[in-house]
């Protein structure tokens, strides 16, 4: 063009000349151009090769080895990227696309970026990272997150197209061919990172989130859940941030500080760092400082980290309904939530599945349980106490009418379980009934729930619902031997206030009585029907009252009383059709027909009572009789039936976590294990037993306990042992002022003097023991004495004293089926007539026994000075 214009005003040499000019000037420029446009796109391309690198600093991971492994080793198996037409839509992509998620606090993004950090080098091509802040009010837009990616995989500004699935389509096509590696951090939903996904095979996304989300219909994608640390692991989280030599010189504290935090890691790093940047703030000082559960949260604060600040994010997003009845859930007494606790603490029922659901998917309640076993919900200590102080911070009348449901619900479900055992009170029986309640487990659900159904009484009365109050403790009086209560929680709980209804005053004071026999005081259950000693005139005992005044009886050890108000009792509630109380009924009685010597008569009341149990389909009541017929079994030297009976009992009173019957039980094992010869068995399950009764306290059990062991050491001829055992239980007995098993320690004292030949120091023991169970009316235990004193007056060659004890023992046991008792005490009393002189008599007696007594057959040359009781 500037030739053009030359050779059309020029002419030859100036024409010439000038063409030359101008063609050196042009040439000149063009050269500087292009050497300054290829620094520029050298530049950036250094600049996008950069910003593809995006990763943040690499975090501390403390305590996550598995899940980083098992992260690092998904993010490595990278497929070689093949080129080729791109998938019609996002859906068909296959980049790895794996979803870290759970609860608020739980070290997600520290996990993801640890393992984004391990495996960068098998992405070459670069690593992108964006927080999609999913916690805050406004998430980011995929669209604009697109912008930044695109433009770090150097795409000019220009060429950025405007709308958002059109720079997904632009992602998709750059991603194609890429060894890259995404991680979307804090995302919110599958919408906001579904846009996001690369496609190519050699990419991988790494998505951290609270929910666990789905990424479409990714087919290469994986899940994995961030649970809370174990104890040890937690520790060492607390030990990085506070300092190990801290931590090493107080564990502790330590371990209590871990407990406080509920072994949350976000809690842990807070108050570690609180700890390690101060000398003077010890562990002692912090533990103290978190033990309030009301000030724990307010504590859980450290430079731009805040607990709260983190579950206020999560609680804010959830529907009204919601907030509220987690807000009252946690305002509950601990412990295991349903889908009724959940609906009752909603408006209507019909919302219950969907909170739920999003509950759990935010990581503010956890599933506890699999499939239909023991299913249900939990919260964790930290957001238990956040969600109460939310909810205690509603306007008073919102909290009134969603207390006024669950409580009405709590009168609702126990009546309704109430009446299988009572069923006059099917006329009060709501017909709306929530959950899968069912009378059969109605023992174990009002177990559980125990607390929450006096939290239900204390409500009920706060917010002027007395009635409702009232038949709720009325309900709870029928379940009261599966349930422990104190005589003070008792007293309060059962109180009659200015409660008309004969039908309710009669049942709390019932409950009054029976857990005053449960916490060991007789004299107060007696009182509330025999003042004085007499009946109240205003009181006429109905059969269900009776049965408590026959087991205050048997506490006071009165047994013939107890016997005769038993006998009673189970007659009137025969003739009621009373089934369910005939049931427990029955129970006793046969543990009393039993004390008084009848076993055969306790056995069949057993019996029958294991029957009726079945029918009702309630496991408690089954394993209960089981272990109380399995000691009858014992008692008639029939230990191997009685054996897997109680096997099955522990089983049982361990699947219903009931611990009191568990060790109840594993006691009564060891008599059935030493009644086989498997001493060593005995020992055992004594030792289980009193590893659960001597955490709680449970003084009589221990000295029980001690008491039994005494005959297996002795059979096993380790003396020192049995009467360190002996010593130990007179010491437990007479502390706890309890007559009846001190003189049952006295008569194994006795025994112990015979058996290592000192039957003159064996009689005292063995005459206090005579005394106590005769005053108590209690014949087994009264002839078990009387025959080893009786071997021992022989012993000692008092022969009419020894005759005399002998045949008042034969005299007991000829009441009851007590053959093998019989046949012991024949060969002790045959030896003492011969010894008298008196063979022929002797002679006469031994006769009859071959010819009547099999058992006697079966024991020849029987010495009950150097037996052991009960097991030949």
């Amino acid at each position: 063009m500037s030739g053009d214009l030359i050779f059309g005003v020029l002419k030859d040499k100036w024409a010439l000349g000038s063409f030359v000019g101008v063609a050196a000037v042009v040439g000149g420029l063009s050269a500087f151009m292009y050497r300054h446009s290829a620094d520029d796109l050298a530049v950036s391309a250094r600049a996008g090769l950069e910003l593809r690198h995006q990763l943040p600093q690499e975090p501390v991971l403390v305590g996550r080895d598995i899940l980083s492994s098992s992260l690092v080793e998904r993010l490595r198996d990278v497929p070689t990227p093949t080129s080729g037409a791109l998938p019609g839509a996002p859906a068909a992509g296959q980049a790895t696309v794996i979803v870290v998620h759970g609860a608020a606090g739980t070290g997600k993004t520290a996990l993801a970026l640890h393992a984004a950090h391990r495996v960068k080098e098998h992405y070459p091509d670069g690593q992108l990272y964006v927080d999609l802040r999913g916690d805050a009010d406004i998430p980011r837009e995929s669209g604009e997150v697109l912008g930044e990616f695109l433009r770090s995989l150097g795409a000019a500004q220009g060429d950025v197209p405007r709308g958002a699935d059109d720079r997904a389509a632009l992602f998709r096509s750059l991603t194609n061919n890429l060894r890259l590696l995404v991680v979307l951090d804090n995302a919110h939903s599958t919408e906001q990172i579904q846009p996001l996904l690369p496609v190519g095979t050699g990419c991988s996304v790494l998505v951290t989130s609270r929910r666990a989300l789905s990424a479409g219909n990714i087919t290469r994608r994986h899940r994995l859940e961030v649970r809370l640390p174990d104890e040890d692991q937690a520790l060492e989280v607390l030990s990085v941030y506070a300092g190990r030599e801290r931590v090493a010189a107080d564990p502790a504290a330590a371990l209590e500080i871990v407990q406080f935090c509920g072994r949350l890691p976000l809690a842990l790093r807070i108050v570690g760092g609180k700890i390690g940047m101060r000398e003077d703030l010890t562990l002692q000082r912090m533990r103290a400082r978190l033990e309030d559960e009301r000030a724990r949260l307010h504590e859980l604060v450290y430079e731009n980290l805040s607990l709260q600040a983190c579950l206020s994010l999560t609680y804010r997003d959830l529907p009204e309904a919601a907030r509220r009845a987690v807000g009252l859930m946690s305002s509950l007494p601990v412990g295991k939530l349903t889908d009724w606790h959940v609906g009752w603490c909603l408006p209507t029922a019909a919302m219950a599945g969907g909170v739920s659901d999003e509950l759990v998917a935010v990581g503010l309640m956890e599933a506890h349980g699999s499939g239909a076993l023991d299913p249900g919900y939990r919260f964790h200590d930290l957001v238990r106490v956040f969600a109460r102080e939310q909810y205690e911070g509603l306007p008073p009348e919102e909290r009134r009418g969603a207390e006024e449901r669950l409580v009405r619900a709590y009168r609702d479900a126990i009546v309704y379980l109430a009446t299988g055992r009572a069923p006059e009170l099917g006329t009060e029986a709501s017909r709306e009934r929530r959950g899968n309640l069912d009378r059969e487990s109605a023992g174990p659900w009002v177990a559980g729930e125990v607390e929450r159904i006096q939290w239900a009484i204390a409500r009920a009365r706060r917010l002027g619902m007395e009635p409702e109050g009232a038949e709720i403790a009325e309900g709870l009086s029928y379940f009261l031997d599966d349930v422990n209560l104190s005589s003070e929680s008792a007293q309060w709980l059962f109180d009659e206030g200015d409660e008309q209804r004969a039908r309710v005053v009669r049942s709390l004071r019932r409950g009054r009585a029976v857990a005053a026999l449960g916490n060991g005081t007789p004299d107060t259950a007696m009182e509330l029907f025999l003042p004085g000693g007499s009946p109240d005139p205003a009181i006429a005992l109905t059969a269900r009252d009776r049965m408590v005044v026959a087991r205050a009886y048997a506490a006071k050890s009165d047994y013939s009383a107890a016997l005769e108000q038993m006998t009673t009792a189970v007659q009137e509630l025969r003739a009621e059709n009373d089934l369910w109380h005939l049931l427990s009924s029955l129970e006793k009685l046969g543990e009393f027909q039993r004390w008084r010597g009848q076993p055969e008569k306790a056995e069949e009341s057993q019996r029958e009572a294991l029957r009726l149990a079945e029918e009702f389909g309630d496991r408690r009541a089954q394993a209960r009789l089981r272990r109380t017929l399995a000691e009858t079994l014992g008692y008639l030297r029939r230990p191997e039936e009685a054996a897997p009976l109680l096997e099955q009992a522990v089983h049982d009173f361990r699947f219903l976590n009931d611990r009191v019957w568990e060790g109840a039980s594993l006691y009564a094992l060891g008599k059935i294990y030493r009644l086989l010869g498997r001493r060593q068995d005995a020992l055992e399950a004594y030792d289980k037993a009193e590893d659960i009764f001597g955490p709680m306290g449970e003084r009589l059990w221990i000295g029980r306990i001690d008491n039994a062991r005494i005959r297996v050491y002795a059979g096993m001829e380790r003396f020192d042992e049995a009467w360190a055992s002996a010593r130990a239980a007179l010491a437990l007995f007479r502390q706890l002022g309890h007559d009846m098993w001190f003189s049952h320690t006295q008569r194994d004292v006795g025994w112990l003097h015979l058996r290592q030949g000192r039957p003159g120091e064996a009689l005292s023991p063995l005459t206090e023991a005579i005394d106590v169970t005769v005053r108590a009316g209690d014949a087994y235990a009264e002839a078990m004495a009387r025959h080893l004193r009786g071997v021992a007056h022989r012993e000692l060659g008092q022969l009419d004293k020894a005759r005399s004890d002998l045949e008042a023992t034969l005299a007991i046991y000829g009441g009851g089926a007590y053959e093998w008792n019989e046949a012991v005490v024949l060969h002790d009393l045959i030896r003492a007539l011969r010894a008298d002189g008196a063979s022929d008599e002797a002679d006469g007696m031994e006769s009859s026994a071959i010819s009547t007594n099999p058992v006697f057959v079966r024991m020849p040359g029987r010495d009950g000075a150097r037996a052991i009781p009960d097991e030949d």
